[in-house]
């Protein structure tokens, strides 16, 4: 029997496939794309183009930072040499693919500069520089094109194992290359994330500062990803026929991972607040009192606490409901909801000088705009490739475990 295995699980793995046509569905996200679209252009040539361009600067930071976070779960499934989470491979792969479209948008950010940048028009003396709109959007725009080339350098060796023939050789090659360009999206990840931190959402109050934002940002985003992945996995398991891959241990895993990056990314925005307060430093106080003390902030930093901390710390504790996908993907969704108020959180108080918060249905329609634009490159994705990494080395070898009697630790 074992030396059949390898061909009854690909008989298995080739009858995996979209059950029902997803035409309507990509229709759907094809309409999201096209009034988020309208409602962004009409704001930006209505009398609140600030608040317009505010809501698109959120969207970027939240789904762009979702989208490298995904690519980074991937990373380190082969850094570790990990089994386990082998069958999440292409749902995050598919979820990286928004990476080329993260990359156009960015460059719509510049159309906005002065709108969205207080320094572009009052430069900050001594911060010259560094704070110039070519230079910025120069370093950020170079930082994003070498992660969006080591992420696609490391899908077309995932996928290309799975298009084409190849022969042992070949697939060992192609193993080969993404472990090298594993590391170094690794690397590349923290180092452009940390950079879209300080230039996109501290220099918008350009004299505050925090050497741990940039930390604080790239894990909240790998943390987004985490809650994404599980919400996709669940959403497509059904429709795709994949409940043969994706069973409930891997939600169970996947909540432990989930755990451990909600109390980091809630260790590191304490440990600012921690730092600030304890070295009582006035100039730094600013950015954190009016966000948690002030009005209309207050209400939306304790929401964001609750929403993206505090709800799934205490749901995750729950072995049982780790091992449920339904309620799994419920709590990824309210993740997510929890980490986009959070962008807003960082990004609008230091720019928005209302009195209410600015969360209208603007603000909506462009989120809805941005997560169509998600959803299309993710449904285009799942449709073109195989949705199982089957020449995989080490997703072959979980499967011969799965063979094997289940045992949940």
């Amino acid at each position: 029997g074992q030396m059949k295995l390898p061909d009854e699980i690909y008989r298995e793995m080739m009858a995996v496939g979209p059950r029902k046509s997803p035409r309507r569905l990509m229709a759907l996200f094809l309409i999201l794309l096209l009034i988020g679209a309208g409602a962004f252009l009409v704001g930006i040539s209505g009398s609140q183009a600030h608040r317009a361009w505010q809501a698109f600067l959120i969207n970027f930071l939240f789904w762009a930072g979702l989208s490298a976070g995904a690519m980074l779960f991937v990373a380190v499934l082969n850094m570790t040499n990990s089994r386990w989470g082998r069958p999440m491979k292409r749902p995050a792969e598919a979820l990286g693919a928004f990476l080329p479209v993260a990359f156009l948008l960015f460059w719509v950010l510049y159309f906005g500069r002065e709108e969205i940048f207080p320094w572009v028009r009052q430069p900050v003396p001594g911060k010259e520089t560094w704070l110039s709109a070519g230079f910025l959007f120069g370093r950020n725009g170079f930082g994003l094109f070498l992660l969006m080339a080591a992420s696609m350098a490391l899908l077309y060796y995932s996928l290309r194992m799975d298009r084409e023939v190849r022969t042992p050789p070949q697939r060992e090659k192609d193993w080969r290359m993404q472990i090298i360009f594993s590391p170094i999206l690794g690397i590349l990840y923290a180092l452009v994330l940390s950079l879209f931190a300080f230039d996109l959402i501290m220099s918008l109050d350009p004299h505050w500062y925090s050497t741990l934002f940039g930390a604080y940002y790239f894990i909240g985003s790998f943390y987004t990803a985490l809650a994404a992945l599980i919400l996709l996995s669940g959403l497509t398991r059904n429709p795709l026929g994949l409940e043969k891959f994706i069973q409930p241990r891997h939600f169970h895993d996947m909540g432990k991972l989930l755990l451990g990056f909600c109390l980091i990314t809630g260790d590191f925005f304490y440990s600012q607040f921690l730092v600030i307060w304890y070295g009582n430093l006035p100039e730094e106080t600013r950015y954190v009192i009016l966000r948690v003390r002030q009005s209309p902030w207050e209400p939306l930093a304790w929401t964001v606490l609750v929403v993206a901390f505090v709800i799934p710390f205490v749901v995750l504790l729950s072995r049982k409901i780790k091992l449920r996908p339904k309620p799994m993907m419920v709590l990824g969704g309210i993740i997510l909801l929890g980490m986009w108020l959070e962008k807003l959180l960082l990004v609008a108080p230091s720019l928005w000088k209302g009195q209410e918060i600015p969360l209208g249905l603007s603000e909506i329609l462009i989120t809805a705009g941005f997560l169509g634009m998600m959803a299309l490159s993710v449904t285009v994705f799942l449709r073109k490739f195989p949705l199982l990494p089957l020449s995989d080395p080490l997703f072959r070898e979980s499967r011969e475990e799965a063979q094997a009697p289940e045992v949940l630790g």
